[in-house]
């Protein structure tokens, strides 16, 4: 199979903004069915979730900054206006302003976060992703390692100014098929009740896991590698060290809770 990056536009829009529009529009419809089922307040959590979308944007292209640093210092590269500015978005910056975002104008407008709510926009969140991989992979960019196994596609797109050709594992739509399953497992966590308002725990800790793996079959050095490890992985031990202070935290209250 064979795919050209640098030449493809959707109705003559870029595919990354194309699949990101598409997946907001998936995951915010997701929201509202939730909010439905579950009696919330709809118009009220739906205005919440689109407020947060800024929070998403700023958060994303400043972890590209931290990239652009984290590549830098990797390098031994001098740290000028120029690093900043040759720097893309990540997921992970998207991920913490979004839910930092929701969390801070829950407890504002509510004066108490209703972690319930949060459980369902966790829900929501692999699947905004899932589109999200799939305008990675249409645009060119998040690719992975040059692979001639049966998974790989000849790929095409364009690496610092330079048209690049070359068999490679396509790593974006592994990660897409992986982001669904993830939804779905999250949904089912959704009607478990020992998981009630902890899905952001769950999801935060399993999906840390998976991106430690998946970035080992990536093949853009731009996202920044140290001593073989990428800022992602960086973020996703940290997440994952926290998750589990997080836990034994909540278990030792509970257990506080059922002597008395």
């Amino acid at each position: 199979m064979e795919y050209d990056a640098t030449t493809t536009r959707i109705f003559n829009v870029p595919p990354y903004t194309f699949f990101s529009v598409i997946g907001v529009v998936f995951a915010s419809s997701c929201f509202i069915l939730l909010l439905l089922k579950y009696n919330f307040n709809i118009q009220r959590y739906t205005k919440i979730f689109f407020y947060c979308i800024p929070g998403l944007l700023i958060g994303a292209k400043f972890f590209g900054f931290l990239t652009g640093l984290f590549n830098a210092i990797a390098n031994k590269e001098a740290i000028t206006l120029q690093t900043f500015i040759n720097t893309g978005i990540v997921f992970y910056g998207g991920l913490i302003g979004f839910l930092s975002s929701f969390l801070i104008i829950c407890k504002i407008w509510n004066k108490v976060i209703e972690y319930r709510v949060v459980d369902l926009t966790v829900v929501c969140i692999p699947l905004f992703h899932f589109f999200g991989r799939l305008g990675c992979f249409f645009a060119g960019c998040c690719y992975g390692v040059e692979n001639h196994s049966v998974l790989s596609i000849h790929y095409t797109n364009r690496i610092k100014d330079e048209i690049v050709s070359v068999s490679r594992l396509p790593i974006q739509l592994i990660e897409s098929v992986i982001n669904i399953f993830l939804f779905i497992v999250l949904l089912i966590f959704l009607n478990i009740e020992k998981s009630k308002e902890r899905l952001l725990i769950i999801y935060l800790f399993i999906y840390s896991i998976m991106r430690i793996v998946l970035e080992v079959f990536r093949g853009d050095v731009t996202r920044g590698i140290w001593n073989r490890i990428s800022f992602s992985q960086f973020i996703s031990m940290i997440i994952i060290i926290s998750m589990i202070l997080i836990i034994r935290s909540l278990s030792k209250r509970e257990k506080k809770h059922a002597i008395y």
